[in-house]
């Protein structure tokens, strides 16, 4: 069904307060351009309130022009031809609500144009409020609103594609649309979604069924291991009642207690035979460290002999050694006092020819002192003087008037304009010379003040100005000139503004103050003259002047007290007083020689003399040792105890290795580690026969307790419930696999119904999709949208992947194909189609709009495609004309 849009008109339409009116549109493709908020989406919102709002809403207030009131009316004109019939259609809204459709000679109002348009062109209306998208139908899908493009939501036009898609296939699907098979589908889930998880998992009352009969198997298991338990119980409750019996009759902890008495008698032999053998073996230490210290007594004994020898050596030589000494020390003596009287009297020469070099550097001191006191004096006066005239100028300065340069320049602009203004004042006033005999007077009365003029002269007037006749009369001589006034006026302002300068400044006219200025000018220079020449004098300042002057004086002073306290220099001729202090150098140096070898002789001196009496003593003492009587004495009985301490050594070693042969053969850690073993078995027997005791009393409880509870009762039981719950599980398990069954079996004839539903759809597609993406292929969803994408990258490797995950724009350009392929579905069913795209395609590149416009330009041979866009310059190639809005 072959569908064009003629004209369009608006009036009081959001933006569109005056009447715009649109027409001639082609059959094909149709570009309008406009900037941003120059109307292009409300036309796009006319056309859709055209046909999906009721002209009768009360929720369409967006449609009212800002600031407009309640009376106003949106109105809304559209021709268009549908198989090649003339539609015409007048909706208004709000303030004048109307509705009507003229269709050839037909005309429908109203409600029945709207809902005749609603049949015809596939949406409805809603019950109450504004339209939403669940009603734009197939307008919805192929109207594309600003920003919108990459949403393609099928659902709401669904029927209306499946509608047009069975039209085309006929009967199979026809027949499943009349047998109910998506209902009878949907109520077989439901039903399959009440037993099953969509992953074919029990649920609800087949999960609780499968759930219970675990339950109960697992008490059953636990009721099995407690009658094994209470068997096995019975059996243990035998067998421990058995051995505590034998084990009450025989005793067998006393048999071990025996033998462990017997094995710790052992153990005491063996402790008193160690305790002896300790004691042997502490005496034998003590006999061996007696023995070491008798021989060393007796060594000691022998070297006193050999001392004595010694010490009797010692001490002749240290008498040589002594008698040595004297000797260098009395030539050491000898040669020091020599040394000291040479280096006394080069002292005394020193000293006299050391005055006479103080006196003359004193005495160059004193002139250089008084040399440096004189010119300090001069500094000081000279910078004094100049002190006292930098402050008579600085006081002569500030008493005088001050004047700035700016001032006197101020007031030099303010003469000049003065003088200008008088110049311009003269040019233009009238000039009235006179010339009047002696004695003759004539009086001029101007501004109120009266002047006589007499003899000759030239008078300007610039007022109106009356001369008074001598004979009688007047005459009245006005200026002429437009603008005398206004100069009178600035030629006074100007005079007034100088004077008060100048009266500011202090002076009469502008020479006196160029005078003042001079004079400041001058006392400025002489003031950084006097500046700069104190600075010369003193830089930093008189202070520092005078106390250079006082420190010289003061040198003065101590050079001439200096020069008072020196002796008189005596009258006899000394050497040059570098070769004194050549010869006092040297004679201090051979003392301090001679001193340091007597130091070194008298300290070998004492040295000697002391070796000599430590060897007199040593001697002395040895010689005393050897002469005491009891000396003989100590070693007589030294040899006896070492003789005795040897017979006693001998025999505890003997006793010591019997009894370590005894102790060995006893074996005291066998002994030992019987004894542990004895008691560890003893306290483990009594243990075990008391827990077994225990044993029995706990067993006999619980046997006594399981018997009251009925095990085997509970067990029938459990077993009866079980078989219940595997009947109803199984019952279940055969609901859930035949509804698991059908719903394969349906869902299989649903997809090859669905295949063969899709295949018109997927053909227009295809016939796109290689002008966007050669190659390319794309499978449906349920709901006739695309769902999966498969193209071959560069390298041959195919990829594929949900719509849903491209990019903003390669989404919007999907979109697009889709659009353009349920429009050619739709117009193959015989369906109106109309193609309306605001602003689409403003997130794609270069590439991907060339290859756009291509599958926008096959559209539009089949559809009329209404294309509103900002970007003129981008549709340019399109072959059509670009209209703009403006």
């Amino acid at each position: 069904m072959a569908l064009q849009v003629t004209r369009l008109r608006v009036e009081q339409f959001r933006r569109f307060r005056q009447p715009l009116e649109l027409d001639g549109f082609e059959a094909g493709l149709n570009i309008l351009s406009a900037p941003n908020e120059a109307g292009k989406s409300t036309l796009v919102r006319a056309i859709r309130a055209a046909f999906f709002e009721r002209h009768r809403s009360t929720s369409v207030d967006d449609l009212r022009p800002w600031g407009e009131g309640s009376s106003c009316a949106p109105h809304i004109e559209l021709d268009f031809s549908l198989d090649g019939q003339q539609h015409h259609l007048i909706k208004s809204f709000l303030g004048k609500k109307r509705c009507t459709l003229q269709i050839g000679a037909r005309t429908l109002d109203g409600t029945d144009a709207e809902d005749h348009l609603a049949q015809v062109f596939g949406f409805s209306f809603a019950g109450r409020g504004a339209t939403k998208p669940e009603h734009w139908g197939i307008p919805g899908l192929l109207w594309v609103e600003q920003g919108t493009g990459q949403e393609l939501d099928v659902q709401h036009a669904r029927d209306h594609l499946h509608d047009a898609l069975k039209d085309q296939l006929g009967g199979a699907t026809r027949a499943l649309a009349a047998t109910g098979g998506d209902e009878i589908l949907g109520q077989l889930r439901s039903h399959r979604g009440e037993l099953l998880t969509s992953t074919g998992r029990p649920r609800a009352a087949y999960a609780e069924a499968a759930e219970l009969i675990g339950t109960l198997e697992a008490e059953i298991n636990a009721a099995d291991a407690q009658i094994g338990t209470y068997r096995q119980q019975v059996d243990q409750l035998a067998a421990l009642r058995g051995q505590h019996h034998s084990d009450e009759e025989s005793k067998p902890w006393d048999v071990l207690g025996a033998d462990l008495l017997v094995a710790r008698k052992r153990q005491e032999v063996i402790r008193s035979t160690q305790d002896r053998l300790q004691s042997d073996n502490a005496r034998l230490a003590q006999l061996e460290g007696m023995r070491e210290l008798l021989v060393k007594e007796l060594e000691g004994l022998s070297q006193q002999q050999s001392n004595a020898e010694a010490r009797a050596q010692a001490l002749i030589k240290a008498a040589q050694d002594l008698h040595d000494s004297d000797l260098n020390a009395q030539n050491a003596l000898e040669n020091a006092e020599k040394a000291s009287r040479r280096a006394n009297a080069a002292r005394d020469v020193w000293r006299i020819a050391s005055q006479g070099a103080s006196r003359a550097t004193l005495q160059q001191q004193l002139s250089q002192a008084q040399v440096d006191a004189d010119a300090c004096a001069v500094n000081l006066q000279r910078a004094e003087d100049s002190q006292q005239r930098l402050i008579a100028l600085r006081a002569s300065a500030a008493a005088a008037p001050t004047i700035s340069k700016t001032q006197v320049q101020h007031v030099l602009r303010l003469d000049r304009s003065a003088r200008d203004a008088d110049l311009r004042h003269q040019a233009v006033a009238t000039r009235l010379q006179f010339s009047l005999p002696e004695g003759q007077r004539v009086e001029l009365l101007t501004r109120g003040a009266s002047q006589s003029l007499h003899g000759q002269g030239e008078q300007l007037l610039d007022a109106p100005t009356t001369m008074q006749l001598p004979g009688g009369g007047a005459l009245v001589i006005t200026p002429g000139g437009v603008d005398l006034a206004d100069l009178a006026r600035v030629q006074s302002e100007t005079r007034e503004e100088l004077n008060a300068a100048l009266q500011v400044l202090g002076v009469s006219d502008v020479a006196e103050a160029q005078a003042r200025l001079a004079f400041v000018n001058d006392s400025d220079a002489q003031i950084k003259l006097g500046e700069q020449a104190l600075t010369i004098l003193a830089p930093q300042g008189l202070e520092p002047l005078r106390k250079a002057l006082a420190d010289a004086q003061s040198r003065i002073k101590t050079a001439q007290e200096a020069l008072g306290r020196l002796p008189e220099v005596p009258d006899r001729s000394l050497p040059p007083f570098e070769q004194v202090e050549a010869e006092i150098e040297a004679a201090a140096g051979a003392e301090q020689v001679a001193l340091a070898a007597l130091a070194r002789a008298q300290q070998l001196q004492a040295g000697g003399k002391s070796l000599h009496d430590a060897a007199q003593r040593e001697h002395a003492t040895a010689q005393a040792a050897l002469t005491d009587p009891a000396r003989a004495q100590r070693h007589a009985q030294a040899q006896q105890k070492l003789l005795t301490n040897g017979e006693e050594h001998e025999a505890l070693s003997t006793r010591i290795s019997q009894a370590s042969v005894e102790l060995r053969a006893a074996q005291p850690e066998l002994v030992a580690q019987d004894i542990e073993r004895l008691q560890r078995s003893i306290e483990q027997m009594t243990r075990s026969h008391q827990q077994r005791r225990e044993q029995i009393l706990v067993l006999e409880s619980a046997l006594e307790q399981a018997g009251a509870h009925g095990l085997e009762e509970q067990r029938d039981a459990l077993a009866g419930k079980l078989a219940h719950a595997q009947r109803r599980h199984d019952d279940l398990l055969r609901r859930a696999n035949a509804l698991d069954l059908l719903c394969s079996m349906l869902e299989e004839k649903r997809q090859a119904t669905l295949a063969r539903l899709q295949a018109p759809l997927q053909e227009r597609l295809q016939h796109y999709l290689p002008l966007l993406a050669p190659g390319a292929t794309v499978q449906m969803d349920a709901d006739l949208a695309m769902s999966t994408l498969a193209r071959t990258q560069a390298n041959g490797v195919i990829e594929s992947g949900p719509v849903q995950d491209l990019s903003f724009g390669a989404r919007e350009q999907f979109g697009l194909i889709s659009r353009f392929a349920y429009a050619d579905l739709l117009q193959q069913a015989g369906r109106p189609t109309l193609l309306i795209l605001d602003d689409a395609l403003v997130h794609s590149d270069s590439s991907r709009l060339a290859q756009m416009k291509r599958v926008l330009f096959d559209a539009a041979q089949r559809h009329q495609v209404l294309l509103f866009t900002c970007h003129p310059q981008d549709w340019r190639d399109m072959g059509v004309a670009v209209r703009s809005l403006n």
